[in-house]
């Protein structure tokens, strides 16, 4: 009889245990879901109110109403965007203009970042040269400051060659502000790779530069691709640079969207531009991380393996 009340007294514990873990594991699910709808109306609402900004007619948000009006939306702000000259000699108008500009200077970041950084990833990951680790501290203390900071003194050089408001070059000092911190994550990400392949290379005759490109190249694509689409997504978000070294004429994205956001600025202040140009803007940073997430994720934590 004892046995007996004990099974059943087991069993009646098991049952209540299972219960128990049932209802929990229910309510955990209801509280993850309830965080995930939370979190995507904070992300979702304020995307949803700038689309809805971006087709409003007139001059302040204020006119924005709080639940979005498909039926009351106008195109007046892309059509200001899109049709409005400075100068009526121009070619095309501001924005437009503007934003072309910006796509060179992030095209050359683009090829400029992603060539240089794996070539001194991999120098200072496979190659051995007097200096190396000094360089690595002296480029780790470099990533403490911005680029910005020496502003004045890039203002100075470009005034004396000559290529100050000219968009292209900006992409220089992209470049050269980035390769640090990149290096770094070049040089980790090959440090995960076996140096066996680059002695089996070397040994059939391959120089350092044809292991390079035909034996490593092909294992770092991820980072390679991390590297381009973080290239490609700065100048579009930089402004300290571009409002200093460039004229009016010359503007980019960011400098022409400044001016929509300016009251002193009467002639092109107008927030509803901003949040029209901003949606534009939008679109080629969107469509390169969509296109390239698996890049920004898997290189970024591969390359922050090894240091």
């Amino acid at each position: 009889m004892t046995t007996d009340s004990n099974k059943k007294t087991s069993k009646i514990v098991e049952y209540f245990k299972l219960r128990w873990y049932t209802i929990t594991n229910f309510f955990l699910g209801i509280l993850a879901y309830a965080w995930l709808i939370v979190a995507s109306l904070v992300v979702l609402v304020p995307v949803i109110w700038m689309i809805s900004a971006a087709f409003t007619r007139g001059n302040l948000l204020t006119s924005v109403p709080l639940i979005p009006d498909p039926s009351k939306w106008s195109l007046s702000n892309f059509e200001f965007i899109f049709s409005y000259k400075s100068n009526p000699a121009q070619a095309i108008a501001d924005f437009p203009g503007a934003f072309l500009r910006t796509s060179q200077i992030a095209i050359l970041n683009t090829l400029g970042v992603t060539f240089f950084s794996v070539l001194t990833g991999y120098a200072f990951a496979r190659l051995r040269f007097k200096g190396k680790k000094a360089m690595l501290l002296t480029m780790m203390v470099l990533q403490m400051f911005p680029s910005f900071m020496g502003m004045v003194a890039l203002f100075l050089l470009f005034r004396t060659f000559g290529i100050l408001n000219n968009p292209n070059y900006l992409a220089l000092i992209y470049i050269a502000g980035s390769i640090p911190y990149n290096t770094f994550l070049v040089r980790g990400f090959m440090r995960n790779i076996p140096k066996s392949l680059d002695e089996a290379a070397a040994i059939d005759g391959a120089s350092p530069l044809q292991i390079l490109r035909l034996i490593l190249f092909p294992l770092i694509v991820p980072i390679i691709g991390f590297l381009a689409v973080s290239a490609f997504m700065g100048p579009w978000l930089d402004f300290i640079l571009q409002a200093r070294f460039l004229q009016p004429e010359n503007i980019t994205v960011s400098v022409w969207l400044f001016r929509t956001t300016d009251p002193f600025n009467t002639l092109f202040y107008n927030p509803l531009r901003f949040m029209a140009g901003a949606l534009l803007v939008a679109i080629p940073i969107m469509v390169v991380q969509f296109f390239m997430q698996k890049y920004l994720v898997y290189g970024l934590t591969s390359g922050a393996e090894k240091g």
